[in-house]
């Protein structure tokens, strides 16, 4: 399964993980909005591992991840997201975010340019 393109295999997540991977996203994302970022990531990293194609889930990953200052992951996570969409701008602002706070500014700023 791994020589798949990310299409393929997300065609392959039966409906029911989908939904079960939008449940944790929401409430993650429901535990984040009330700065509760650990368990917000457990949460969210349910989702990721029952839809690891979802950007949603994976940009929301990333942010817990810099808010709990693991920005290292954090920027690894949004270079993954980015893997699947390259223009999933939420995803460009967190590594642009996460790019800047590491000291990076040039790297940060070449990560929002638009063409």
């Amino acid at each position: 399964m791994e020589d798949r393109k990310p299409q393929e295999r997300r065609e392959t997540i039966s409906e029911k993980s989908k939904k079960q991977a939008q449940f944790w996203l929401e409430y993650g994302q429901q535990l984040s909005d009330s700065i509760r970022y650990t368990e917000a990531l457990a949460a969210i990293e349910r989702a990721v591992s029952l839809d690891e194609m979802n950007v949603e889930a994976l940009y929301a990953k990333g942010t817990c991840l810099a808010m709990l200052a693991r920005y290292d992951e954090a920027l690894e996570t949004f270079e993954h997201t980015l893997l699947l969409d390259e223009k999933y701008v939420p995803a460009l602002d967190g590594k642009a975010w996460a790019l800047g706070i590491l000291g990076r500014q040039k790297e940060a700023l070449a990560a929002v340019e638009m063409e």
